[in-house]
């Protein structure tokens, strides 16, 4: 996987774990393993070099995407 399809992939598994956090009845051990996730994919950010900014840039692209428009996407990423 290539750096920004990588930089993409983590930017939307961390939509995802933190619109699961958001739910209201997640059990504390539930919580905990999304918390520390979310840590994982911060570090893995940090620990690689990437553009934060594009990062977070990537996360909001996420949340508007339509199922066809994220194909599309991912085929135009190195």
């Amino acid at each position: 996987m290539t750096s920004e399809k990588e930089l993409f992939d983590l930017a939307k598994q961390y939509v995802m774990l933190s619109d699961e956090l958001q739910k209201e009845k997640l059990l504390e051990y539930e919580s905990d393993e999304i918390k520390e996730s979310l840590e994982k994919i911060r570090n893995t950010v940090l620990n690689k070099g990437y553009d934060i900014n594009k990062f977070v840039e990537y996360q909001e692209m996420y949340k508007s995407m339509t199922i066809e428009g994220y194909y599309k996407f991912i085929k135009t990423l190195n």
